[in-house]
């Protein structure tokens, strides 16, 4: 599980994540997906920066400046489907396979209230609490329905199938946060609903970062550079961002 590349030997001890930039989801072609591979520790980490920096701002759920928190560690190995990570507009889900033992009663668990533990992997357990990517002796659930409260966040939904095969934990956007408040009138008026959607993903990458380039921004929106260049001048035009540098040079940030 700590060789650089663990799926050739566990198969699918990996993380996929896909994020929809627009409502209809899965209906829209306009989605990116990643693949974090490695260590099974450098996974983790690699995923919870993308959310971090990608994903997660100030008015969404942000707990104490840590996505660590709202994250905990479940998969078991025997299963050969990768961890799932789903980012809609109005939430993060994570598919993770199995689901819960049989022995753990789903409602007092979406309570918070654990009172029997028999871990799946204790080693791995072991280790992701000491780089602080997870929780032991039952403190993780309880940790995410407090922070998540005290954000004024809606509680997570936790779905599985009768058998357990999987379960699913949905985290939902705050209430009170439209998307539609960076979206200007101009923007509304000049660009297409992808040019929008692409343009709040730029926009929240400036929640964390001072600027961003063309180079950046084709990396965020899995396009060609080009295209991101085009996009970005479009943004200025409209006064959603601003830039400053000669064109090799050229960095754009929130006006």
């Amino acid at each position: 599980m700590f060789a650089e590349h663990p799926e050739k030997f566990i198969p699918g001890s990996y993380i996929e994540l896909i994020r929809f930039n627009t409502k209809e989801a899965e209906a829209s072609d306009d989605f990116i997906e990643k693949t974090f591979t490695g260590p099974i520790w450098k996974q983790v980490q690699d995923a919870l920066d993308y959310i971090n920096t990608n994903v997660i701002e100030e008015k969404v759920v942000k707990l104490q400046g840590q996505a660590e928190s709202e994250r905990f560690f479940h998969k078991s190995y025997r299963e050969q489907e990768p961890v799932e990570i789903r980012i809609y507009v109005d939430s993060i889900q994570i598919l993770n396979y199995p689901g819960l033992a049989k022995w753990i009663n789903l409602e007092r668990f979406a309570e918070g209230r654990i009172k029997g533990r028999k871990y799946r992997n204790r080693r791995i357990g072991e280790l992701f609490k000491e780089i602080d990517l997870s929780e032991k002796k039952g403190t993780g659930i309880p940790k995410i329905l407090r922070e998540l409260k005290k954000n004024g966040s809606p509680g997570p939904e936790f779905d599985m199938d009768d058998d357990r095969t999987y379960l699913n934990t949905i985290i939902h956007i705050r209430d009170g946060f439209d998307k539609n408040e960076i979206m200007s009138e101009s923007m509304s008026e000049s660009m297409s609903e992808l040019e929008i959607a692409r343009i709040q993903v730029i926009l929240q990458y400036l929640t964390v970062h001072d600027t961003i380039n063309s180079a950046k921004a084709a990396e965020l929106l899995d396009v060609e550079k080009k295209t991101a260049s085009r996009l970005l001048s479009k943004a200025e035009k409209v006064e959603v961002l601003i830039s400053k540098g000669k064109t090799k040079d050229k960095v754009y940030m929130k006006k």
